[in-house]
Order: C-alpha cells, then structure tokens, then sequence
C-alpha cells in the first residue's frame, strides 16, 4: 500500500475525516465571503464541497438528523455570497441565517469532541486481579503462536493473568459464550468483537441485539469490574456508519469504555502490521500489545505490583533506579497467562 493510499485508508477508516472536512467547510465558506467579488471566487466553492464530501465519507456516530442538518446546510448555501443584497423574500432570510450555519458546525464539532472525552477509556488507576480477552481472530490468531498473540504479550507485561477467550471467525451472537466463562467480579474485561459481523453485512438491528445481549451479560454487577471496549474502523458505507453509531449508543447505555477506533487503525495500518490487510502478524500483535499498554497504563514499567506486608511502597517513593530495580526484581510474581483453546 503506498504511502498516499495508507495514509487515506486511516484519514476515513478512523473518523479524523471529519475535522478535516469541517476544517475545509470553514476555510471554502470563509474564502468564499471574503473574496466573494472576484470573478474567480465561485471556484473557492469547490473547497466547500469537498469538505462536505469528506465528512459524509468518515461514517461519524452523530445522531442521523445532525449529520445531515451539517451536510446539507454548506450545499444549500453554496451560492448565497454572490447573490445581490437586495434582493427580498426567501433569499434574504437565507443569507441573514448565514452565521446559525457556522453556529451548527461549532455546535456539532463539539458535541462530537466531548462525546469522545465522555466514553474514552482513561488510564487505569490500578492493575486489576485479572483481565480477560472477549474477540474473534485478530485476538485469537490465525495460526499456533499463542505465547505471540497480545493478551500473552499483555499478561508478560502486566504481570496479571489474562484469560483468552478470543475465537477465530466469532461473532457478537457467538461471543456470548465466551461472555459465559468469565465468574470474576473484581477483573478488567477487554472486549474486541464486531469485525466479523461488520464485513458478514449482517442486518445492523441484529448486532445491536447481540451486542447488546453481550454487554448486558458482561455488564458488571458490581463496580469492581471494568469493560473496555475497541471501538472499531470502519469503511465509508451506510453499515459502517450505522455499526460506529450502535457501538457508541450501547456503549453510553451500559457505561462501558471505548478505546478509539483512530488508535486501532494505527495498529492496523502500521508496517508489516497484517498479514492479510485485516490479521495481525507477530510484530502486530506486539504493536497491538505495546498499543493497550499506553492507553491503559501509559507504558510497560510505570506499574509495580506490590505484596501487603513489603517496603515497597518506602521504596517506590525514593524514587531512585535502584529502589525501583530492586522492588520489580524481588516482588513481582512470574507472568502467569491462561489461554481458551
């Protein structure tokens, strides 16, 4: 994939389309006024329209009547700067309500920046007792190198154990038995699930039933338990758009939090990332590893798993390479890794 084409798959598959598009909008609407009596100003609209094109293409969650007020508002008002002043009725109501059009897309950008801040997943505070791994085959592998796969990689880093539930070829309807083997309360559950569903064209009320069936059984009972769900790229189509937008309504509904879908299309579109263009390889599955860990913890060795009764915490807070040398060396248990076969 050249460097122009990967660079285009991201821009759309991760949704950072829409800032551009709006960006465009703003500057094609801006220039447009501001030199709207030259005679070659008409052809500044061209930059309107192709902002207009890149936010429809990017398949943002937003609520179906916003995302097409915003779409269709720049179009409609294409040529109201070179229409006369004086001119009555329709037209100038239109050009006086020029300003609410720029107050939607200010309005809409937020709504989209705070949403995103609202069900990203934040740092943990504390490495739980376990994690688990709920996904089809870009968790699971495609062949027999479990101790390569990210969950094995997650677990030899964390020093926690973390149970692989992950199925080649599953589904969100069959990821519910995976959902099944999970008892704990006090542990993280990461879940990576929908891409089967997604490039099956399954009918998108079907997968919002199913994820929403999973979700309610992994929903945690008590606050102990954390779900952290991969929100997934998707492609410029009417099903990408209605599966980011289901990920996000149900993730709102059951308080569950998403690591971006831009920061998964890095690791998927990172070289030598796939072998297929959609399974990871073994350096994926380490970019993947190395992915969860900065999101979650913000890099390999800023945690420590301390044991009641050591003076591990007097010597964390000297602060000295030493000290922390000698409280990973002596404390942290071995890794301990349980994978579903």
């Amino acid at each position: 994939m050249s460097g122009l084409n990967q660079f285009a798959t991201y821009l759309f598959s991760s949704g950072d389309a829409f800032f551009v598009g709006a960006a465009l909008i703003a500057l094609g609407r801006a220039t447009t006024w501001r030199f709207r009596r030259n005679p070659f100003a008409k052809g500044l609209r061209l930059v309107t329209v192709l902002g207009v094109i890149f936010c429809g293409l990017s398949m943002t969650p937003l609520p179906l009547w916003l995302y097409g007020l915003c779409l269709i508002t720049p179009l409609v008002s294409l040529n109201v700067p070179f229409q006369a002043e004086s001119q009555s009725g329709c037209r100038r109501i239109v050009r006086r309500a020029q300003p609410l059009v720029e107050f939607l897309w200010v309005t809409t950008v937020a709504t989209e920046l705070i949403d995103r801040h609202r069900l990203y997943a934040p740092p943990l505070v504390t490495l739980p007792a376990e994690a688990h791994v709920i996904g089809d085959s870009l968790s699971a592998g495609i062949a027999n190198e479990q101790e390569h796969l990210w969950p094995s990689l997650l677990a030899s880093e964390w020093h926690v154990p973390v149970k692989n539930h992950a199925q080649a070829g599953a589904t969100t309807a069959s990821a519910f038995r995976q959902a099944e083997e999970i008892e704990c309360d006090d542990c993280l559950v990461l879940i990576e699930i929908g891409g089967n569903d997604l490039l099956s064209g399954r009918d998108a009320q079907q997968i919002e039933a199913d994820l929403n069936r999973l979700l309610t059984r992994l929903s945690p009972s008590k606050a102990d338990r954390t779900l952290i769900m991969f929100e997934l790229p998707v492609p410029p189509l009417p099903s990408g758009y209605e599966f980011a937008r289901l990920q996000r309504r149900l993730a709102h509904r059951h308080a569950v939090r998403l690591i971006p879908r831009r920061e998964f299309a890095k690791v998927l579109l990172a070289p030598g990332a796939t072998t297929d263009g959609l399974h990871l390889s073994r350096s994926g599955h380490r970019t993947a590893a190395d992915w969860v860990l900065q999101k979650l913890t913000h890099g390999r060795r800023q945690w420590m798993t301390t044991n009641p009764g050591t003076n591990a915490d007097k010597l964390i807070e000297r602060g000295t390479k030493n000290s922390y040398d000698q409280v990973t060396t002596s404390i942290r248990p071995q890794p301990t890794v349980c994978l579903a076969h």
